[in-house]
């Protein structure tokens, strides 16, 4: 997993990060839900249901969810690979930490849903090499945290529901 503090990128970097990059996701929040009840999580070979304390729907649609690396945590990043987080919940560790390679900015958030937010290529960090992609309509988390990939962005929050959704027009708190 990547290290909780940004790594610094040249422009050019950035530059050459970016040109690599798909568009963009699209505009706009994802209107979330959170219920109680297993959850289910799809892979390319198989569909299993788990004991997963939570599911999602994102306007009123289930979504799959996706177990994260490790028991306390992993990263993902959006289909267009513009978007990149790192969940964690662990004892010496506890947040969501969420960025857009462009326009540059991230936002890390707590267990209780406080969220600090940074603009600029000093707020960015590279994913680790192999980084698996959360397809859009998918959910995936450990403990307090959720994070549920749409075309609209990506929406990450905690059990009481507050959280944030990123995009290309920027970070929108929720709840």
């Amino acid at each position: 997993m990547r290290s909780r503090f940004p790594a610094r990128l040249t422009g050019g970097a950035v530059a050459l990060g970016a040109a690599m990059l798909l568009a963009a996701c699209g505009s706009g929040p994802a209107t979330t839900s959170t219920t109680a009840g297993p959850t289910t999580s799809t892979t390319a070979a198989a569909t299993t249901t788990t004991g997963s304390p939570t599911s999602t729907t994102v306007s009123g649609v289930p979504m799959p969810f996706v177990p994260m690396q490790t028991a306390t945590g992993g990263e993902f990043v959006s289909p267009s690979g513009n978007i990149s987080c790192e969940v964690d919940f662990s004892p010496t560790n506890e947040g969501a930490l969420c960025l857009t390679v462009q326009p540059p900015r991230s936002v890390n958030m707590t267990v209780d849903g406080t969220l600090t937010q940074c603009v600029g290529v000093q707020c960015l960090s590279n994913a680790g090499v192999d980084t698996p992609i959360l397809a859009y309509g998918t959910q995936t988390g450990v403990g307090p945290f959720r994070c549920v990939s749409a075309t609209t962005g990506v929406t990450c929050t905690v059990t009481s529901g507050k959280g944030f959704t990123i995009n290309t027009e920027g970070i929108t708190p929720v709840g």
